[in-house]
């Protein structure tokens, strides 16, 4: 039997125009392309924040925090303790952040947006959660001004509602470092895992002065009974 060749060509392309929201993202992430940017990596035991997150479900409390606020809330007391974390770079000089307003990456129809939870260090884990989805809300109904666009100090990205295990995150310029945050998965002594990446900005960071601050995330996580405490230890303020 004669074979027909099969045509050629990828076929009519359909064109989309990029919306506003896109053309802005791709402007970002050329500006994110100049950033020499390296990653550091640890994995968190996620098992106690998890028993601690079905507490407070149990108990009827509303909203119930979810994993990533207790996250956004440790980046938030963290920076407070790292404060040279808490920065930005601008024309040859950095700029640290005298207020901790921790961005949040919000998926929204079109494309992602990271609106600001200002001064995160100050909220317990149930203001965190009012403000997360109040900012959430506001990014879904398209109504999130110019200042929650552009006064975050630093942005969290979790990926792990979606399956994804680990992840480098693009930086969000100015902002010098970023958060990933993977999926939680049963490691091989049984515990909850939950890797962490943060990407850094190397021209304000150094690794000796990115991974502190990581470990610190990573141990606040572990400890969520010091994460519900009903705010952040004056001690920390300027603590590095």
């Amino acid at each position: 039997m004669t074979q027909v060749a099969a045509p050629t060509g990828r076929g009519e392309p359909e064109v989309r125009k990029l919306s506003l929201m896109r053309r802005a993202m791709a402007r970002r992430m050329v500006e994110a392309s100049a950033v020499p940017c390296f990653y550091l990596r640890v994995t968190a035991d996620a098992t106690a924040l998890i028993a601690a997150r079905a507490q407070i479900k149990a108990s009827g409390v509303t909203p119930v925090p979810s994993i990533n606020d207790f996250i956004v809330l440790a980046v938030g007391r963290a920076l407070r303790a790292h404060p040279h974390v808490n920065a930005s770079w601008g024309d040859n000089t950095v700029e640290v952040h005298p207020r901790v307003n921790v961005g949040v990456a919000v998926a929204v129809e079109g494309g992602l947006v990271v609106p600001a939870v200002y001064d995160t260090d100050r909220l317990d884990v149930h203001g965190v959660a009012a403000a997360v989805r109040e900012v959430a809300g506001l990014a879904n109904a398209r109504k999130l001004g110019r200042e929650l666009l552009e006064d975050a100090t630093f942005t969290v990205s979790n990926l792990g509602m979606f399956g994804i295990e680990d992840f480098d995150p693009i930086i969000n310029p100015p902002q010098a470092a970023i958060l990933g945050v993977g999926t939680v998965t049963p490691d091989a002594a049984g515990r909850q895992a939950m890797r962490l990446t943060l990407g850094c900005d190397h021209r304000v960071l150094t690794g000796a002065e990115g991974a502190p601050f990581l470990v610190d995330v990573k141990e606040r996580l572990q400890d969520p009974d010091g994460l519900l405490a009903a705010g952040p230890d004056p001690s920390e303020e300027g603590a590095s």
